[in-house]
């Protein structure tokens, strides 16, 4: 096999999205100080293009433009050309699509592509153009042409005098004032916004597209048990229940697509997130531990076990994307004909399994057919005059073959790069997960995954962002801190280790040496030379908010150490964010998780002092795990390892020789438990 043509320094690179551009003509730089000293001594501006491997439109331009001659010879002679994968560096994607939503005016979107001068300021920003001219859309050869001779002629000085204007302005914006705390009353106030603009026949949020934001759920979920609201607990069975029944959950493989372009959940974007699909499964297990319903289950199941079949290296760190193509075209390996169907399972089976996943012979996807279901498995089986086990076990033998077949198909492609941020939400719902369903391959999966982060992403006290092929690089930024900080509590609250805790608590104070924020919120990152603005973030996206997070960790640190520092970090986020949750609630719905937290006074903790055989660990992890108690902590004692730390607690020791129960709230405990029947009666009484 020939070696490419080109070879240009993302060859050099580690991330898979510039791999994908490292033999295009262009002369792309990786972001930093090479590219940063060329345009300066070159005198050119930047044309700054950020995307990431798994991304559809990415590829079109790249394929289009980006491995073009002609046009990769424009960019050359015009900029100093950087690729940014924004997986990587958040932090560079997130401000300048800020920037670039001013500019255009727009929503905007990746790849996302904006011209800087040497200093790094942004003056235009486009997202995909094709190569030529083409229905009224400029063509990328004829944008490029425009800015160099903008850039040559005497606008230049208007050019930089707006670029500077832009970054004056949103340096005044990111100023922060430290509000009061939000009142508990709020917390109604923000549900009753939620539910104006709720879908009330599809669940999720009204209109197109549709994405499965999961703490939002959460959030109406733990308000629904907390005021004994119906309408909350409907809406959110609704929308779990159609996004299971839709056609953005895998019914052969697993997991979930990133969203769906329509409102029924039906024609998803086939790409798979691992952050999306850890925090579905977390908000499907809370679903079913509050309701008992055995379907929620089987999709937490299901989700995980694609993660951990699909999405999991070797050493035990989760991989971060699969793309949402395959042989060049979105979707072909998840979609059938229905010629392809019958073939598979039979013309005797055929019948069955297409009325039920609504697929027919002209399909309802470019000709071929996404699997959804159109009605509920109970009413379906009704009809066919079936009970809902012979059903589910005749479908479960076609769905197996199905995939197998599939399995044969040339797979989409696999970002495999490890983020410390990610795999804290998969860590952290694996171990609950792998309690409250008694899966003992989702709890080592969690504790694997755990020790892959500390030993491979964690050096001298601070994280690194990413790992793929031997490589750690990246300074971690505020989400990756908070959300393995929220795991490694987790693991410390489901018995799997003091070191976990402690650990925890060495990184919060990693954040408070070098990301707090005068005003009492944490930065995105570290201090960067490089970054035009430093800021601090409140709103959710795709992810929580890290700032929303860590005041849950603080929180939760607070209720078990009952150490008023951690309470104090949490109420200065808070004071922080309030004017950012109070203008759009359902921007924020994690720091209304927070809050909820924030506001329940009778929060029980469970210390559980283990006797030297520590028995009944395991029975009472498992009665813990089956409810939906979603402020409780729990301490799991060995002795009097823990009493520096917790001081409040160091009396409570085993009675009699025997593993004790301790049922606190604050610093206030009932009478001791000894006998396993009344520990498990005063654990599901909660």
């Amino acid at each position: 096999m020939s070696a490419p043509e080109n070879n240009n320094r993302l060859a050099k690179e580690k991330s898979p999205y510039l791999l994908q551009h490292a033999h295009n003509p262009v002369n792309w730089y990786p972001w930093g100080v090479e590219a940063f000293e060329e345009a300066q001594a070159q005198d050119k501006p930047f044309f700054l293009s950020i995307g990431y491997a798994t991304c559809h439109w990415c590829h079109v331009m790249e394929r289009e433009s980006f491995t073009n001659p002609e046009i990769a010879q424009m960019m050359n002679d015009a900029f100093v050309n950087i690729k940014v994968d924004r997986e990587e560096l958040p932090e560079v994607d997130n401000l300048y699509m800020e920037f670039a939503q001013a500019l255009m005016s727009s929503a905007g979107g990746w790849p996302l592509n904006v011209i800087l001068t040497p200093d790094l300021k942004p003056f235009f920003a486009v997202t995909y153009l094709p190569p030529e001219t083409r229905r009224g859309l400029i063509g990328f050869d004829q944008f490029i042409k425009q800015i160099h001779m903008l850039w040559l002629s005497e606008e230049r000085t208007g050019l930089i005098a707006q670029a500077d204007k832009i970054v004056e302005v949103f340096a005044k914006a990111t100023a922060l004032e430290q509000g009061e705390l939000l009142s508990e009353d709020f917390l109604e106030r923000a549900v009753e916004v939620l539910f104006d603009i709720a879908d009330p026949v599809y669940g999720g949020i009204k209109g197109e597209p549709k994405f499965p934001l999961g703490y939002q759920a959460s959030f109406l979920l733990q308000f629904a048990k907390a005021k004994s609201d119906s309408r909350a607990l409907f809406y959110v069975e609704l929308t779990l229940d159609m996004m299971a029944r839709g056609g953005i959950h895998d019914h052969l493989g697993g997991g979930f697509s990133r969203y769906c372009v329509d409102e029924k959940w039906h024609i998803p974007h086939f790409e798979k997130m691992l952050y999306d699909n850890a925090i579905l499964a977390s908000t499907y297990l809370q679903v079913f531990q509050y309701t008992k319903k055995q379907p929620f289950a089987d999709m937490v199941r299901s989700t995980l076990a694609f993660a951990l079949r699909e999405m999991r290296g070797e050493e035990g760190g989760f991989f971060s994307a699969q793309d949402a193509d395959s042989e060049g075209k979105e979707g072909k390996y998840y979609t059938w004909t229905f010629d392809e169907i019958e073939e598979i399972l039979g013309p005797e089976n055929t019948p069955l399994f297409s009325a039920f996943y609504g697929i027919s012979p002209e399909g309802n996807f470019e000709g071929t057919n996404i699997l959804h279901t159109p009605i509920p498995s109970t009413e379906f089986a009704e009809a066919a005059g079936v009970s809902v086990e012979t059903l589910e076990k005749d479908l479960s033998e076609m769905r197996t073959n199905l995939l197998e077949r599939r399995f044969e198909r040339q797979a989409p492609f696999k970002d495999d790069k490890v983020i410390t941020s990610w795999n804290g939400l998969m860590i952290d719902v694996l171990i609950r997960a792998g309690y409250a369903l008694k899966d003992e391959s989702f709890k080592q999966a969690a504790l694997k995954a755990a020790h892959f982060i500390r030993e491979n992403l964690y050096e001298g006290g601070r994280l690194k962002r990413r790992y793929r092929d031997g490589d750690a690089r990246f300074p971690a930024g505020l989400d990756d801190y908070a959300f393995l900080i929220r795991a490694l509590i987790t693991l410390f609250e489901h018995g799997e280790g003091e070191e976990w805790l402690h650990w925890a608590i060495e990184l919060c104070d990693t954040l408070e040496m070098h990301f707090k924020a005068p005003e009492g919120a944490y930065y995105q990152t570290e201090e960067n030379p490089h970054l035009l603005l430093r800021k601090c973030e409140f709103y959710d996206g795709a992810e929580p908010s890290g700032n929303a997070v860590q005041t849950e960790n603080f929180l939760r640190l607070y209720q078990l150490t009952q150490d008023e520092r951690f309470l104090e970090s949490a109420e200065g986020i808070m004071q922080a964010a309030r004017a950012f949750v109070e203008a759009f609630p359902p921007g924020a719905c994690y720091h209304l998780l927070a809050l909820q937290r924030y506001f329940d006074r009778k929060a029980p903790t469970l210390v559980i002092a283990l006797n030297e055989e520590e028995s009944l660990k395991d029975e009472l992890n498992e009665a813990i795990c089956k409810e939906f108690v979603p402020h409780g902590a729990v301490i799991w004692k060995k002795g009097n390892t823990l009493d520096t730390l917790m001081p409040t607690h160091s009396e409570q020791l085993p009675i009699g020789g025997k593993t004790t129960l301790y049922l606190c709230h604050g610093a206030v405990c009932l009478e001791p438990l000894v006998e396993k029947e009344a520990m498990v009666q005063a654990i599901e009484k909660l």
